[in-house]
């Protein structure tokens, strides 16, 4: 088969890049090989509750990345809800309280003493204002945190704030120019965060329908088995006994597991660098209730044991059928824990005992129940001195990358739909030849 470009990995990424090109008149053709369209985003129903693969939040889903994706395609916002801070709980210790978005909110919290309200208020303008490209390449976020406060609950409070925010276990690991940069984007923006109405399926299939409907195919259950480079490009791909030819191919997977697909050469050397690159992890469990547990908050966060428990379901009500709740827990695993399977089990075991302690009752209550025991957050640990994956390679010019283990100064999602901005545009600049290069052009012009 031969056309304009060819994506590896119907995920995110890989759906919103044959999306944006598909829109401006290129021949598509996305090759999944899971049975259907999604990836790690994938979504599926079960007794009337709405489950995602593990994590589901979309960072500023009006103003940011999401919404521009939107735009480009000429598609309306998609629904979703909105947590409101004043439920949003953090335990630690014997302390208890929600910490709103407002000033006068943060004064008020039972989370802390009038003296660490100060403080903590002080180390939130100053993150707001700190100009990044200021701060070294090599400080951390948790070096950062220690130089601003030295309050104890203050700081552990921050660390956990930063592991809600990125998914790393320790989150003062991060590189702090990196994760500041974040929050400076998100933490402040009135649509901070949302859960989308219908899971992540509602995001995707946007794409997927758009690269169909523009002429484009996503062809699933179907998985890439090598990538052919010849004279310093990728000549083709080989998926499911069909030889797939292009212009332009566009790598959608991880970069630890796109080594798989080539053997010896130096592109292999080049994908070798990044295959060994550190992911985050979390043991996830999905439970839907026959009822509503709690009605007093939506989300809980153990500040102690970076452990997660958020009633999705009371932010964005469809996800449940009527009576019922979804409950998403994570306990955020670190390297080590990713990498021992008796470590992963004690923390899954952690996660269970928070929710005797936060959901009394769950046990009697869950109809519906799925555990991931480590799942794949994000392809890459951002700490100092791990960048990530460029646009595109250095031995197989006419291979680029879009994922989340992208070297964009974004994370999760966000990180995705940049890349697929990022790809489509430079693939986008030089229109290909044929009679579907002159249908781009054409729309391009």
């Amino acid at each position: 088969m031969n056309d304009d470009v060819v994506v590896i990995g119907g995920g995110m990424a890989g759906l919103a890049t044959g999306a944006l090109l598909a829109k401006r008149g290129y021949g598509v053709t996305v090759i999944e090989k899971g049975n259907q369209a999604g990836g790690r985003a994938y979504t599926y129903a079960d007794q009337g509750f709405t489950l995602n693969y593990g994590p589901h939040a979309m960072y500023r889903p009006d103003t940011g990345a999401l919404g521009e994706v939107l735009a480009a395609l000429g598609h309306a916002p998609l629904p979703y809800g909105r947590p409101d801070p004043l439920r949003t709980y953090w335990s630690d210790g014997e302390r208890w309280g929600a910490i709103g978005a407002k000033p006068q909110q943060l004064m008020s919290t039972k989370l802390f003493g009038l003296r660490q309200r100060l403080s903590l208020a002080k180390v939130m303008a100053t993150l707001r204002m700190a100009n990044i490209d200021r701060i070294d390449a090599e400080v951390t976020f948790g070096e950062w945190v220690d130089r601003q406060t030295p309050d104890a609950a203050v700081r552990r409070f921050l660390r956990a704030l930063a592991t809600v925010n990125s998914y790393a276990r320790p989150a003062g690991d991060l590189e702090a120019r990196f994760f500041i940069g974040h929050l400076q984007r998100n933490l402040f923006a009135k649509d901070y965060v949302g859960y989308m109405d219908g899971g992540w399926a509602s995001v995707y299939r946007v794409f997927a329908d758009e690269i169909r409907a523009s002429g484009g195919t996503v062809v699933t259950g179907t998985a890439a088995r090598e990538i052919e480079v010849r004279d310093g490009a990728v000549a083709a791909v080989m998926a499911g006994g069909t030889r797939y030819e292009a212009r332009a191919f566009v790598c959608a997977v991880p970069p630890q597991d796109a080594m798989a697909l080539v053997e010896g050469g130096p592109f292999a050397a080049e994908l070798a660098r990044w295959s060994s690159m550190q992911d985050v992890r979390a043991c996830c469990i999905d439970l839907g209730f026959s009822r509503r547990l709690r009605t007093d908050l939506t989300l809980v966060f153990d500040v102690e044991r970076d452990l997660y428990y958020s009633l999705h379901s009371e932010v964005t009500p469809g996800l449940a059928p009527p009576g019922g709740q979804l409950l998403h827990a994570m306990a955020y695993l670190s390297a080590a824990e990713a990498a021992s399977d008796a470590l992963a089990e004690a923390r899954r075991h952690e996660l269970l005992a928070g929710l005797d302690r936060f959901f009394p009752g769950w046990r009697e209550a869950t109809v519906v129940e799925r555990t991931l025991p480590s799942a794949r957050v994000s392809p890459l640990r951002r700490t100092p001195g791990h960048a990530g994956v460029p646009l595109r390679s250095r031995s197989a010019a006419n291979l680029y990358f879009a994922h989340d283990g992208r070297d964009l100064p974004y994370a999760l999602a966000e990180t995705l739909l940049r890349a697929a901005m990022e790809v489509a545009a430079a693939i986008g600049a030089a229109p290909p030849p044929g009679a579907a290069g002159a249908k781009a052009a054409a729309a391009v012009a």
